[in-house]
């Protein structure tokens, strides 16, 4: 009984292409994954300053940053002004793009 060799040498081609395609776009392929940065070097090129009476960091949304202080006023800031640490001045305070009070 004779084999024919040509179709299966055919489809180890058809194989072996498809492994090696899969290889390669899995070597090629960005990663997915989002790690945080894991250290700090100390150089920053934006400084801003929020007093501490605006009380704790909230969070960040659409309005800006959050700040709730005691009495649960909540101010938000879109846009900070950006300072640098190189400067010798202080870094400027950033301006309350929208206040909320308790009434």
């Amino acid at each position: 009984m004779t084999v024919k060799w040509g179709r299966w040498r055919g489809l180890g081609m058809v194989f072996v292409a498809a492994l090696a395609g899969s290889v390669a776009g899995r070597l090629t392929a960005p990663a997915t994954e989002v790690h945080a940065q894991e250290y700090f070097s100390g150089v920053t090129n934006c400084v801003t300053a929020v007093p501490r009476s605006w009380g704790e960091f909230k969070g960040g949304s659409e309005y800006g940053l959050a700040f709730e202080d005691d009495k649960g006023v909540v101010r938000f800031v879109l846009h900070p002004s950006c300072g640098s640490v190189i400067s010798p001045a202080a870094p400027p305070i950033a301006p309350i793009d929208l206040e909320v009070q308790r009434r």
